[in-house]
């Protein structure tokens, strides 16, 4: 069996290039230790939000959303669907648990923010219709219609969900939270959290058990966050004196109109200064070391 040599040109005075060999190959290495480490920056920066990303409201990205359907609420309006419109917008992946007086899971974690939107359609087919007596306060930007009105009677029919007669009870937010809990822990996301939207007033019978599970979320590092539906001031106090008030996120941060003017900001934004930068500089490196670490070519001494 015949061993094929690669070809060369034998060279008298070799041993003078031995400096430029070795310096060649020490730039060549350090280039190439300089390359590895800007890509590995520039793919975790591609990874993060930056600066071209939309900003989400607190517990947006939540692994768990617990919302409260107890009778207290009232007939759903704004105050109910501007939340569930904004997370169904976000395009993020969570579960959902509904809670009256028990708690049931309506998703799993994984699902798609998108399968909220046949809830707010079946919760709310009137959003903007406040349905109130005269004096009775109405949630801002909705038509006031009076209850005993021929219209009112006909909104009330087409209001009518599948939680009315049987779910839609007394409010038990332990029941809620400790569903969601579970549920993070059998998939392994706690680092999730959970976002509670309720109207806080719980039951009287339940605030021994809503105080242990608060303090179960603490203990076990769980975050909470809470979108307060029109509490009253003893309601917040409570989960303010437990979970404390960075916990709380402002309805006003929860809005399609607020999640659409984010995202017009991140397009305005464009590429993330960082990621830019290393992509320069990967650039530039990629450069040099065609520069330094060519192939030798021969030419003509002149």
């Amino acid at each position: 069996m015949r061993i094929r040599r690669s070809q060369s040109i034998p060279l008298a005075d070799v041993d003078r290039l031995a400096r430029s060999s070795r310096r060649t190959t020490f730039i060549h290495r350090g280039l190439a230790l300089a390359l590895l480490v800007v890509l590995g920056g520039a793919i975790l920066l591609a990874q993060r939000p930056g600066s071209s990303a939309a900003g989400l409201a607190k517990g947006a990205d939540s692994g768990v959303v617990v919302l409260d359907l107890s009778a207290s609420i009232g007939t759903p309006g704004r105050a109910v669907v501007d939340p569930l419109e904004y997370l169904a917008d976000t395009g993020q992946e969570f579960g959902l648990v509904l809670f009256s007086g028990i708690a049931y899971e309506a998703t799993p974690p994984g699902t798609s923010s998108a399968e909220l939107r046949p809830l707010v359609r079946a919760l709310a087919p009137h959003p903007d219709i406040c349905l109130a007596r005269e004096g009775d306060p109405c949630p801002p930007d909705t038509r006031r219609v009076l209850p005993g009105s021929a219209e009112g009677d006909r909104y009330r029919r087409e209001s009518v969900t599948p939680w009315n007669q049987n779910f839609r009870g007394g409010t038990v937010i332990s029941a809620g939270l400790q569903l969601g809990r579970s549920i993070l822990r059998r998939h392994r996301l706690e680092h999730r959290g959970v976002l509670l939207i309720s109207d806080l007033d719980d039951a009287f019978d339940d605030f021994s058990a809503l105080t242990n599970e608060l303090v179960a979320y603490r203990r076990e590092r769980i975050p909470l966050h809470v979108v307060a539906i029109d509490p009253s001031s003893e309601d917040r106090f409570l989960f303010e004196r437990m979970i404390g008030r960075d916990a709380f996120v402002d309805r006003a941060d929860m809005t399609p109109e607020g999640l659409l003017d984010e995202r017009q900001r991140a397009q305005r934004a464009g590429v993330p200064e960082g990621l830019a930068g290393l992509a320069l500089l990967l650039l530039v490196l990629l450069a040099v070391n065609e520069h330094f670490c060519g192939r030798l070519a021969w030419r003509r001494d002149r």
